[in-house]
């Protein structure tokens, strides 16, 4: 279990130190030279707010993926399904359709006291029509049937098969994602579960905003309704920008002095998740 941290966040953790020595600001910020702390801009023409976006997808995506090797009982020996889900016509997608499916799944699992952990990812065909890539997380001894043998599945085809490396099979297709507004209004793009409260801590600490991540730990930050909340004192810490809305653009002016990273690495506090894991 500790190795797997290990290596998960070293990999993780390096491109993190890799970004903050060569000050790179993140897609769509650019940073405004003046006299005192950078100024950034926000862009909010559709292609930068698109690669914000498929940024976030990744990131989320490429952790969600790996962190569920954490999730495993020890000493389990998995199979990682991949399942393609195909629509026969490419006007019959419907809000509901994958929810539904991934019910009668987790309902499945349940049946058989397995834990229903899996990522997904959506993507657009050259017809047009929605389709979806799913990574689903079982014990060896467990095979998937198909789902639309199942019914689970009934608007066209499906294809599963036993994948030797399903994050890179989903981070592929990411990286042939299109335009993110060619999509139905209202699909999601990407979904995940099964992930222990551990896991997803380190997911929902991947995108907090840099100057949160350099000064807490996975797990030591809350966001809520009312702002982000350090869980140890309740304190709900003072925006660090202030937002100017511009034309096609936000500028967002340093209310205090950007804080170092720290000494430690922000992964610091994951040792209590696997002393508690191990």
């Amino acid at each position: 279990m500790k190795l797997h941290v290990s290596f998960i966040l070293r990999r993780h953790e390096v491109s993190y130190i890799c970004f903050i020595s060569r000050r790179a600001a993140p897609a769509g910020l650019v940073p405004s030279k003046t006299s005192g702390p950078p100024t950034l801009e926000i862009d909010f023409r559709s292609e930068e707010t698109q690669k914000r976006r498929v940024s976030r997808l990744r990131r989320t995506v490429w952790a969600c993926g790996n962190l569920q090797r954490l999730c495993a009982p020890r000493g389990l020996r998995e199979n990682v399904w991949f399942v393609t889900l195909t629509y026969r016509g490419v006007f019959d997608w419907q809000p509901l359709h994958l929810s539904r499916c991934l019910k009668f799944v987790r309902k499945w699992c349940a049946a058989r006291r397995v834990r229903f952990r899996y990522v997904w990812v959506a993507e657009l065909q050259k017809r047009g029509a929605i389709h979806y890539h799913l990574a689903i997380w079982l014990p060896k001894h467990i095979q998937l049937p198909k789902f639309d043998k199942q019914g689970w599945w009934p608007h066209g085809m499906t294809q599963r098969v036993v994948a030797k490396n399903p994050v890179g099979y989903l981070m592929k297709y990411l990286s042939k994602l299109g335009p993110l507004q060619s999509f139905p209004k209202g699909a999601r793009i990407h979904g995940y579960g099964g992930l222990t409260p551990e896991t997803r801590s380190i997911c929902s600490w991947l995108n907090l905003p840099s100057w949160c991540k350099q000064l807490y730990g996975v797990g030591e930050i809350r966001t809520t309704a009312s702002g982000r909340v350090v869980l140890d004192t309740g304190e709900i810490l003072a925006p660090m920008y202030t937002r100017v809305l511009a034309p096609s653009k936000m500028l967002l002016y340093p209310n205090a002095p950007v804080p170092d990273r720290w000494v430690d690495g922000p992964y610091s506090t994951v040792r209590s998740y696997t002393a508690g894991a191990a």
